[in-house]
């Protein structure tokens, strides 16, 4: 009985010594993924505009995306979310205050960040999405740039980032990418069309995020890390609501059926800074998705 118990002990034990030999190269990787440089090809730099109306156009495009959900409706940063083991999720200080970008980014370290996900260093930017707002067009880029260089100075000194045990094995088994390694290096669009309609709606639900949430086929799916379920959005979820409706929500948070407001995990309120004409885009664009059912891709 006791040699039985002795060779389960060991057996146990070298369990214990792969499963610590695993974690430890796995934690490994993904410190290689976190110090990793990344190279940005050269392209044609923007012109950043400077005149009024082009840094009110930049106003509006950054906090309808909506920037100022993880960076703070001032952009002075916040911690947006702790995660527990997985992370401390930060959005950091924008502007040129304490805390904050200092020095300045460059017109091309403001572009590589959004576009590329990545640092000044060269390092790729975490919890970034980047592979959104590559697709943000240059037309609509450059006026974005101009507003984030001119923000109000903000004195706010905010943690950075951190991937704590969990998130450093789902990045270093691959579950996870930095925004440098998810950002498509594809050329970029100098300008969209913006009459009303499905094309435009596409191009702004794409540069939104709703898929991050709502999956990629906007289905909807359970929560994450005790989040609220997300709605479905195809006509399977939301073929009752009528364009006002849809409106209505975004801009007062009201949901049509059943009462009651949309999580603020939502972001709706700066959703609903869209003009009324993207608004019907993006509802012409909804009601083109087919059916699904809740959660199916």
């Amino acid at each position: 009985m006791k040699r039985v118990i002795r060779w389960l002990l060991f057996a146990l034990g070298g369990v214990v010594a792969l499963a610590a030999l695993v974690v430890g190269v796995v934690y490994g990787l993904s410190g290689r993924k976190l110090s990793a440089k990344h190279e940005v090809a050269a392209e044609p730099a923007l012109v950043i505009p400077s005149d009024s109306a082009s840094i009110a156009r930049g106003a509006h495009r950054a906090n309808a995306v909506p920037c100022g959900q993880c960076h703070g409706v001032d952009f002075g940063g916040k911690v947006f979310a702790d995660a527990g083991p997985f992370a401390l999720l930060v959005g950091p200080n924008l502007t040129r205050g304490r805390g904050g970008r200092n020095p300045p980014l460059t017109d091309a370290e403001w572009e590589r960040a959004i576009r590329h996900g990545v640092r000044r260093d060269s390092t790729g930017l975490l919890i970034m999405p980047s592979e959104m707002f590559h697709a943000i067009s240059d037309a609509e880029m450059a006026p974005m740039i101009a507003y984030l260089k001119q923000l109000p100075p903000v004195d706010r000194e905010v943690p950075p980032t951190k991937l704590r045990i969990i998130g450093r094995m789902v990045l270093g088994v691959g579950q996870l990418k930095t925004g440098a390694d998810a950002s498509p290096r594809t050329p970029h669009v100098a300008s969209v069309d913006t009459t009303p309609g499905v094309d435009y709606g596409r191009y702004l639900v794409g540069i939104s995020g709703c898929a991050g949430c709502h999956g990629p086929s906007y289905s909807g799916g359970p929560g994450v890390g005790g989040s609220p379920p997300t709605p479905n959005l195809t006509p399977t979820g939301i073929g009752h609501y009528t364009e006002d409706d849809f409106k209505r929500a975004l801009r007062t948070g009201e949901r049509s059926r059943g009462g009651g407001k949309l999580s603020e995990e939502m972001p709706w309120k700066f959703y609903g800074k869209m003009t009324d004409a993207e608004l019907q885009s993006v509802w012409a664009f909804l009601k083109t998705v087919p059916p699904k059912q809740f959660g199916e891709q």
